[in-house]
C-alpha cells in the first residue's frame, strides 16, 4: 500500500486505513509505503519514503521517491497488488506493469478546487494546502486527466465521487467497485466512554479538519442567526488562530465558539458521545467519516445537501438536509432540532440503524478483499 499519509493527522485516508488494515493484515502480506517514520509503532511493516513536511511537498517527494525506489522494491517484497489512493496520486510516475494497482478513490482535485471555490466566495479562512490547490490548479489538471487515463482498476467510498470520476475523466476501466467506507461501530460506542451526569449541558460539535471547503464559515455564520444559547465546539487541525479570529470578527466570543484544535480520538469520542447534535456544513464530501461517527453514536445531523451526504442520509428521516452555503437555512435547521427533543432522538435512532446496516467495518474490509481478489483474477 502507498499512503503518504499513514500515520498523519491529515484526514479520512489516515482514519480509512486505521479501518481497514486489521481486516486484512491477518490474512495478507501487507507492506505501507509512508509519507515518514510514524512517531509510533503501527503493529505493520512500513517503509517511509520521505521524509515529513508540509502536506502538497510531502506528496511530490513521496511520489518522486516512489518512483526512484519502485523497481528495487518490487525486487524486495514481489508484490502481487499495489494499492493507491487518490486524490494523493502516489504512483503517478511509477511503472504500472510490475503488478496490477488499484487506485482507493476518496475524492479528486477538481472534487476539491470546486468546494474551494465556493469556501472562496462565502469567507473566512483558508488552509495552505488550500491555497496552493486554487494557485497551481491550471496544471493539477491536466495531471489529473493524464492519471486518470492509466488507471485500470478502481474502488470508489462513494457514488459521489464514482459519479464525478467517470462523468469527468471516463476512465478506461477493467474493473471497478463501490465500496463505502466503514467503521468499527461497537469499538467505536465503547471508546466513547458512558454518561455521567456532573458532565457539562449539551452543545453542537463540529468534527474535522478546520478547512475552507468543510463550510466552517458558513456554521459560524449560522451561529449569529441561531436563536438559542447552545454553544458551538470545533475539533480539528488547522489554523485554529485564524478561525478563532473569524468567529470573534462575527461576534462570537469563547462562550459561543470553543476550538479545541486536534484532540485525542478518546477525548474526540468522549464529546461526540455528549453532544446534542452534529454540523456537517461542508461545501463537498465523499463518505464522510465524521458523518458516519455521529451516525454510530445516534446522534442528530444537520449537514449540507451535496452528494456525499445525500448518499449517506435521508432528510427528515436520518438527518435534517440544508442547501450549502446557506447559513440562515442550517440556523433554522439547527434550531429546530433544538427545540425537538423527540425529532433528535427519532433521527438519532435511525442513523445509529443505517450505521449498523451500511457502514460497518466488517463490510468494508470483506467487501475490499473480495474485490482485490477479482482484480487480481482479472489481471
Amino acid at each position: 500500500m502507498a499512503a503518504p499519509e499513514f500515520g498523519r493527522i491529515w484526514g479520512g485516508i489516515g482514519t480509512y486505513l486505521g479501518q481497514l488494515l486489521p481486516g486484512i493484515a491477518p490474512r495478507h502480506d501487507v507492506t505501507i509505503l509512508c509519507g515518514q517514520t510514524p512517531s509510533s509503532d503501527t503493529g505493520y511493516r512500513t517503509v517511509p519514503l520521505a521524509n515529513g513536511g508540509g502536506m502538497m511537498a510531502n506528496y511530490y517527494r513521496f511520489q518522486r521517491a516512489l518512483q526512484r525506489r519502485w523497481p528495487d522494491l518490487v525486487r524486495e517484497y514481489r508484490p502481487d497488488l499495489l494499492v493507491v489512493h487518490h486524490a494523493q496520486m502516489p504512483d503517478l510516475w511509477t511503472d504500472s506493469t510490475s503488478c496490477p494497482t488499484v487506485v482507493t478513490t476518496h475524492t479528486t482535485i477538481l472534487g476539491q478546487a470546486r468546494g474551494i471555490q465556493s469556501a472562496v466566495r462565502h469567507g473566512g479562512p483558508l488552509d495552505d494546502s488550500e491555497r496552493t490547490t486554487l494557485a497551481v490548479l491550471p496544471a493539477l489538471l491536466p495531471i489529473e486527466l493524464y492519471y486518470w487515463n492509466r488507471v485500470r482498476h478502481v474502488l470508489f467510498v462513494s457514488n459521489a465521487v464514482r459519479h464525478e470520476v467517470v462523468g469527468t475523466y471516463d476512465p478506461r476501466l477493467r474493473t471497478s467497485a463501490l465500496i463505502t467506507n466503514g467503521l468499527a461501530l461497537d469499538e467505536l460506542r465503547a471508546a466513547g466512554g458512558t454518561s455521567d451526569s456532573s458532565e457539562e449541558p449539551g452543545f453542537i460539535l463540529y468534527t474535522g479538519r478546520l478547512l475552507g471547503w468543510k463550510g466552517l464559515a458558513v456554521l459560524l455564520r449560522a451561529m449569529v442567526h441561531l436563536r438559542r444559547p447552545e454553544r458551538l465546539v470545533v475539533t480539528g487541525s488547522g489554523r485554529v488562530d485564524a478561525w478563532r479570529r473569524y468567529a470573534r470578527s462575527l461576534g462570537l466570543g469563547p462562550d459561543r465558539v470553543e476550538f479545541l484544535g486536534a484532540i485525542p480520538r478518546s477525548e474526540l469520542l468522549s464529546r461526540l458521545r455528549r453532544a446534542t447534535m452534529v454540523a456537517l456544513p461542508s461545501f463537498m464530501e465523499s463518505c464522510p467519516y465524521s458523518l458516519i461517527e455521529a451516525m454510530a453514536f445516534e446522534k442528530p445531523v444537520v449537514a449540507t445537501a451535496i452528494p456525499g451526504t445525500v448518499d449517506m442520509v435521508e432528510d427528515g428521516v436520518s438527518a435534517l438536509l440544508v442547501p450549502p452555503g446557506d447559513a440562515k437555512a442550517l440556523a433554522e435547521a439547527i434550531d429546530r432540532l433544538l427545540g425537538d427533543e423527540a425529532m433528535r432522538r427519532r433521527l438519532g435512532r435511525t442513523a445509529g440503524a443505517v450505521a449498523q446496516e451500511r457502514f460497518s467495518s466488517a463490510r468494508m474490509c470483506a467487501e475490499t478483499l473480495r474485490y482485490f481478489e477479482d482484480v487480481l483474477a482479472a489481471s
